[in-house]
């Protein structure tokens, strides 16, 4: 999301470390740092003081937005405008999942990288869990912690169960806090692997002179400790004392910051408890500190009053916590280091923020544009029956045609349930109405079925006005919401057990829905997949040749020709009753399944935009032609392409184990034809479109159209050459049913 303004330039008279110099950054990288000289071109500073752009290691968040949020935008903002210009997203004690969804969230930011995470708990001590959610500790879980990608930290009670080896294993940095752990315990630790204190002398035990603690461990091996020094959390006398003892290598200045940072006095969430802050000091209702108020710089400037020389304070805030992550293109200023400055005034405060060789303004357009765009999504969001705060949106790059939104709301106990908003492009979709009440009658119907199966189901929220499943706003966008599903989803996969989840989940919606009169829904696209109208078309446009674009592919015209009658057979087989009407998905990509994320059992199915009136083996002719190619669908590469016998059987497995009791012996014997026709069909339809301007796909380059057409016509021409086989696995997996 970062604007990039320049990918070259020379800041010039900078007082670095005491002396004027001139930086030269170039792609994001300090790529010269000379003496100042009057000769060089570039930006002049006055010799005004630069200094790294600081990491905080430790912040939950600020501006109204937390880490369990996993939202990033806005603390990433706010931070960048403070001075840190890269951090740690620091998780609380609360479920896997909240976790999990936190790792998982976009790190797409306009502001502060991010660097990766800390999860401070849930493996912590309840003696000691200050402000952490008390009934979500746990000993630690090496196989859970693993699966949380980008941990860069951890902080951890050593004094739990398994807590050695998963200090040993966790592949993470380990600070031990949070702790009533006794000396030898920490030693234990420390030797294990463990490399810092977490917020030192706050939430565990301080030093006694016959049981020195962690503190005393620390002292002892000389690991790096964090100290929050904001002049709330410690004494200046403790931090002068952390800092003689332990030196700007070994020191880390951490904010410790949490949502309310940044707002005025008041009750906030945090971790999915109450806290108040007054005067700028956040605390539990039942008193204990919960985290900090303050930026890191500004902890920064406090290290300073208390007596810390102002270099070695800069450092504690920049390059050690760097060093301690291992970012070592980060918190300081030499050349191969990534352009990260803080350029500051007389009276050192901050008068401009570098990050990544991008100066980041007060009015930073990227993070506007974002500001814009939540407002408008907020405002459309509010018109659903929903429950909670609005915290944020989150683009989702999902299917080719609709602009899908998660939303997420706050609710009181602090965690988040989240929803789905779609724009509907009208342009493709020209009866969005229609659309929404064929989805009302047919996921009313699912839910009914679903509810003794004990799985999610799609539900779509109605507006708080009209009550209908739909708004639309100032008469053009077309808005919709429904519940979000917790899951998975693959745009491919070679397992073979998980293709026949998919086989199962598209079988199942067929099995439901064997019971619903199709006639009862709009076809909401006539002749969607009519293939011998569409081929008619075809060969209308073939005609016009409005682009000029006909004579590139002749090859691929002939194809059709060839083919034209196989391709029409099934339709004239529904025209003369041979095959019944039934509902049909119309858009059965594995992609369109949801999985369960830890079994990848399947759960549902989403997109049902298309959901119509059709032939079933449309619906598993597609879904083969998706599942069991050996190729994206839009691959250059023609060598590639062919159909996966095996995959195609794991698929046939599952939908047929599924349908068998609800498919006439037509559509069983015309599976294999249903996948070679709709995958013409499909080439036919981007040859269309390419040959009439790209209007109906969305394409990502000149000739996107044409390549996909290329790419469906090679694994027809293969499954040509497969039929009888294809044929013959059907009758095989029906025979054993």
């Amino acid at each position: 999301m970062r604007d990039f303004w320049f990918a070259f330039m020379i800041l010039k008279n900078l007082t670095l470390n005491g002396v004027l110099s001139d930086i030269t950054v170039e792609n994001g990288k300090i790529t010269a740092i000379t003496p100042a000289s009057p000769d060089t071109e570039g930006e002049n500073f006055d010799a005004m003081v630069v200094i790294p752009g600081l990491v905080d290691i430790h912040t939950h968040g600020c501006a109204g937005y937390d880490t369990m949020d996993a939202h990033f935008e806005e603390i990433s903002n706010y931070l960048a405008q403070n001075g840190t210009t890269s951090f740690l997203p620091t998780t609380m004690t609360m479920d896997y999942e909240s976790i999990r969804r936190v790792t998982d969230a976009s790190r797409e930011v306009s502001g502060a990288q991010i660097l990766g995470f800390h999860m401070e708990g849930p493996y912590i001590a309840e003696k000691y869990k200050g402000a952490q959610n008390g009934k979500f500790i746990k000993d630690p879980d090496l196989e859970e912690f693993k699966s949380l990608p980008d941990m860069k930290m951890v902080t951890i009670a050593p004094e739990l169960t398994g807590s050695m080896d998963f200090i040993k294993h966790c592949g993470a940095v380990v600070s031990l806090g949070h702790t009533a752990a006794d000396y030898d315990t920490c030693i234990a630790a420390i030797e294990a692997g463990a490399m810092c204190l977490t917020h030192t002398f706050n939430a565990m035990p301080g030093i006694h002179h016959r049981n020195p603690g962690p503190i005393g461990a620390a002292v002892q091996k000389n690991i790096y400790v964090q100290a929050i020094t904001d002049g709330l959390h410690l004494h200046p006398s403790i931090v002068l004392m952390l800092y003689k003892t332990f030196g700007p290598e070994r020191m880390v200045i951490i904010s410790d910051s949490i949502r309310a940072t940044g707002l005025t006095d008041g009750i906030y969430e945090f971790g999915g408890q109450p806290i108040e802050v007054k005067n700028s000091v956040a605390r539990t209702m039942d008193g204990a500190i919960a985290g900090s108020t303050s930026t890191l710089w500004n902890c920064v400037k406090q290290a300073i009053s208390f007596g810390i020389p102002f270099a070695d304070a800069v450092t504690m805030a920049t390059r050690t916590p760097a060093d301690l992550i291992g970012a070592k293109n980060k918190g300081r200023i030499e050349v191969g280091a990534d352009a990260d400055l803080l350029i500051l005034d007389e009276e050192m405060n901050l008068s401009h923020v570098m990050i990544g060789g991008n100066f980041i303004h007060q009015e930073n357009e990227a993070h506007k544009r974002y500001m814009e765009e939540k407002k408008k999504i907020k405002e459309i969001a509010s018109i659903f029956h929903t429950n909670g705060e609005f915290i944020a949106h989150e683009l989702i790059n999902r299917g080719n045609i609709n602009t899908t939104y998660r939303v997420d709301f706050r609710q009181e106990d602090g965690t988040v349930k989240s929803y789905i908003l779609q724009r509907v492009n009208t342009y493709v979709f020209k009866n969005p109405v229609q659309i929404m009440e064929n989805i009302d009658l047919v996921t009313t119907h699912l839910r009914s079925k679903v509810r003794r199966l004990n799985k999610p189901a799609l539900h779509f929220y109605h507006t708080i006005y009209d009550n209908k499943n739909y708004y639309i706003e100032n008469g053009t966008a077309f808005w919709r919401m429904e519940n979000y599903i917790n899951s998975v989803t693959f745009d491919s996969r070679d397992d073979l057990d998980t293709l026949r989840g998919a086989g199962e989940a598209f079988g199942e919606f067929q099995t439901q829905l064997s019971d619903f009169d199709a006639a009862r829904l709009y076809a909401t696209i006539p002749d969607f997949h009519n293939t011998a109208k569409r081929l008619d078309t075809f060969f209308e446009v073939v005609a016009q040749d409005e682009c000029k674009r006909v004579g590139l592919v002749q090859e691929e015209i002939e194809f059709v020709k060839q083919h034209r009658a196989l391709a029409s057979q099934m339709q004239q087989m529904l025209e003369a009753g041979d095959l019944p009407l039934r509902v049909t998905h119309n858009d059965t990509k594995t992609n369109n399944v949801l999985f369960d994320r830890t079994t990848y059992a399947p759960l549902t199915i989403i997109d049902l935009d298309t959901v119509m009136p059709g032939l079933a083996m449309h619906d598993f002719g597609d879904a083969v032609r998706f599942a069991a190619s050996t190729a994206v669908e839009d691959e250059a590469d023609l060598s590639k392409v062919s159909l996966d016998l095996e995959k195609y059987r794991a698929f046939a497995q599952g939908f047929i184990g599924k349908t068998a009791d609800a498919l006439t012996a037509n559509e069983i014997n015309t599976m294999a034809l249903g996948a070679i026709t709709i995958t013409i069909e499909l080439g036919v339809r981007f040859l269309t479109d390419y040959l009439t301007g790209d209007k109906y796909f969305k394409t990502n380059y000149e000739g996107h159209n044409l390549v996909r057409a290329r790419c469906q016509f090679a694994l027809a021409k293969d499954m040509l050459k497969k039929r009888e086989e294809m044929e013959r696995i059907v009758r095989d997996v029906v025979s054993g049913i």
